[in-house]
């Protein structure tokens, strides 16, 4: 049977796009983790966890941090499974979102 390697995706026929589908990965349920790398080589490799139902219950940047958002504690067994993957995981499974207060903007007219 034949098997797909690569995606590439064009809506103007001139530039292209390769199509990354995440990786899942076992956590505390079966493929419960889906682990995507960074989207047009910005930001980090990170992990979206889904709960039981199928429910989101937080993403991860590989250095620890939260992504898109989202605050959560993960399980011992999610936090495990991204730590041998070389997720940074906190003590006490903690990730957070930190909003950071807004920085002064110098304006030239």
């Amino acid at each position: 049977m034949p098997m797909l390697t690569e995606i590439i995706l064009s809506k103007d026929d001139e530039s292209f796009e390769r199509l990354d589908e995440g990786k899942w990965v076992n956590g505390r349920f079966d493929r419960n983790i889906r682990i995507d790398q960074p989207t047009h080589g910005v930001g980090q490799t990170h992990a979206h966890i889904y709960g039981r139902k199928g429910a989101e219950i937080g993403v991860v940047n590989l250095d620890g941090s939260s992504s898109h958002g989202t605050q959560c504690r993960l399980s011992d067994a999610d936090a495990a499974a991204l730590r041998d993957r070389g997720f940074t995981i906190k003590a006490g499974n903690i990730v957070e979102w930190v909003m950071l207060p807004t920085q002064p903007q110098l304006l030239f007219g």
